[in-house]
Parts: C-alpha cells; structure tokens; sequence
C-alpha cells in the first residue's frame, strides 16, 4: 500500500487552514468549495476569478483548464474560444493566435486554486469517489445503529466503533469470497 497523496473531503471542510494543513502534509486536496462564498474575485488586470476559483475572461465567459505546469507550479488556463489556432471571439483580448492564457498559483490562494481544478474531468471522477465514503457512513449510523449506544464515555465510543468497522470489514470480505464459502460449506455440511 503506498503513500496517501490524496484527501477527498466535502464543503464542510472548506476552510483555508484546513486546505494549509493537508498540503503542509504534501497531500493533494480534493475538497468541495460551499457555496456560501459567491463573489467573483478581482484580480490586477481585465480578469476575474470566479467564486469556484475559474478565470472569467473580460467578455464574461469561463476560461478553459489547460493542463498544470509542475515547473512552475501553476494551473494553465485558456480562451474559452479559441481552439487550435482559430479563434472565435469577436473581440479578442489578446493578439496571439494561440488565444489568451492565464495562470493560476496555488501559492495565491490554495483553496481557489487547488492542484487539480475543480473544472476538470479528472477532479470530478476523484471526487465521485466520496460515495463509497457516504455509503460507509450510513452503514455505520443507519444499519448498525451506531448513535443507538447511550455510552457517555470516549473509550465506549471508540470500542462500538472498531466493532462495527470489523463488522463492515467482514461484510466487504464475505462479499468479496462468497463463492468460495458457499463451495466450502457444501463440504462441510455434506
């Protein structure tokens, strides 16, 4: 098993300190933005930052991600309108055929700009991996009735938890072999 390099947390853990200590930790963070900050973000120049941490190009449109240069530690954006070496903008903000680019530093603001964008399809199919979490979840609060304990001490807390995780574990194991055991009990019960 290798190294943790990735932590996926929901919109409640939304806080820059919270992203500061998981990079502190060289850990990537894969956590939803909350939606309670809507503003667009001013920047030097004719661009915008969206409240998702997406460059809004002076005619009002979203850039497009266009990759991460981990040489300079930033993530490249592009004209959402250029494509190749055409152009469809009806007034271009830049005079390169490429179309207009901006860069994005995790450094100015870890949690708008994190090291994969929320924008692209490698954030969301990382991020769809939350569901097998809130499925454990509800397993541990739903089906083993783990709020039903009336414990007041910490350690009784701690001891039902480990019992239901060990009786999750077994799930996922018997789940995992269940025709090897059937195959087995046939021959212990003939």
């Amino acid at each position: 098993m290798g190294a943790v390099d990735k932590m996926l947390l929901d919109a409640a853990h939304d806080a820059a300190s919270i992203y500061h200590l998981i990079d502190h930790h060289q850990v990537e963070p894969i956590i939803d933005l909350n939606n309670r900050s809507k503003n667009h973000t001013k920047k030097g120049s004719d661009i915008q930052i969206s409240s998702e941490g997406v460059p809004i190009c002076p005619i009002g449109k979203k850039m497009k991600p266009n990759g991460y240069d981990h040489s300079q530690n930033r993530q490249k954006w592009r004209c959402p309108l250029a494509c190749g070496t055409s152009n469809s903008c009806q007034t271009p903000c830049s005079s390169a055929v490429y179309g207009r680019t901006y860069h994005t530093h995790s450094k100015d603001n870890l949690r708008l700009f994190p090291k994969t964008s929320r924008e692209t399809e490698k954030w969301k199919a990382i991020y769809s991996r939350r569901t097998s979490i809130e499925r454990s979840n509800k397993r541990e609060k739903i089906d083993y009735h783990l709020e039903s304990g009336k414990h007041r001490s910490t350690m009784m807390w701690y001891v039902r938890i480990f019992g239901i995780m060990m009786c999750q574990h077994i799930d996922a194991w018997y789940a995992h072999r269940k025709k090897e055991l059937a195959f087995l009990r046939e021959q212990i019960v003939a």
